[in-house]
């Protein structure tokens, strides 16, 4: 009887036709609108934004020829060590001498110039032929300067041509300090290194292990951007740099820029 009672009330009640209609609060439209514009936000970024491209590898400052090795042509005892690390040998100047089961002491000579940067061997070891008796940093190229060497892997080597940018963390000049020191791509070798021609441009297999990890790299020559407003006669992310002049043998990380693409050519893998 209640329900019956209310129906008949309702029946009598005059239709509001006049009252606008509330289809939703403003609450939910403000909502809305907030989804539409971040929406079209979005796809606009998608088709106009860009995302730098880079690639990342460790090197080395080095001299464009790198390191090579002198090494023992004839078993025997090595009697005296006629140079020491960091000393400048000339090309076909005595690093040591060895002696022989027969009682011969032959002098081994560098067949390059360069700095000692690490000797292989001690006074009174006995060693076979082809031994390595030091490593020298060669320094006899007719353009010898400082260069970096970075050994990206050959997956990630597609694009890099000559003139890229690249930034250089020095590990002698912290980056949070110092800044990135800049330079260029000079030259890109055709074709992955063999593990003999990393340890030869490195100096040692020590040194070619955190080179040739996780495969095969390939080349990459940087030269330094020069400046004559900074210490170390370089240019730096920053506008001094380090207070001191750069070291060779020294490990860098490289960023190489290959340009930006658009989010949407990413999604695709363009």
């Amino acid at each position: 009887m209640n329900f019956r009672y209310k129906a008949l009330q309702r029946m009598r009640e005059p239709d509001e036709l006049d009252s606008p209609t509330l289809l939703a609060a403003p609450r939910g439209w403000i909502a809305v609108f907030v989804v539409m514009i971040i929406m079209a936000g979005a796809s606009l970024w998608a088709f106009r934004g860009s995302l730098p491209i880079s690639v990342s590898a460790p090197g080395l400052l080095t001299r464009p020829l790198g390191s090579a090795q002198v090494q023992s042509p004839v078993p025997g005892t090595v009697t005296q060590l006629l140079v020491r690390a960091t000393d400048s040998v000339t090309a076909g100047q005595p690093v040591a001498r060895v002696r022989s089961a027969d009682g011969t002491s032959s002098p081994v000579t560098s067949p390059f110039a360069g700095h000692v940067v690490g000797l292989g061997v001690s006074e009174g070891q006995v060693i076979p032929a082809g031994f390595t008796l030091a490593t020298v940093e060669r320094t006899d190229a007719a353009d010898d300067r400082i260069v970096a060497m970075v050994f990206v892997p050959a997956a990630r080597a597609v694009g890099l041509v000559p003139g890229r940018p690249v930034d250089l963390s020095v590990s002698s000049a912290p980056a949070g300090t110092f800044g990135l020191l800049r330079g260029r791509i000079t030259s890109v070798s055709p074709y992955p290194l063999t593990s003999g021609e990393l340890t030869g441009l490195v100096g040692g297999d020590l040194a070619a292990r955190s080179y040739a990890a996780p495969s095969a790299p390939r080349l990459v020559v940087v030269d330094l951007v020069r400046s004559t407003t900074t210490r170390s006669g370089y240019a730096w992310s920053t506008t001094d740099g380090p207070p001191h002049a750069l070291d060779t043998q020294v490990s860098v990380q490289a960023t190489i820029n290959l340009g930006s693409q658009t989010p949407f050519s990413l999604i695709l893998g363009r």
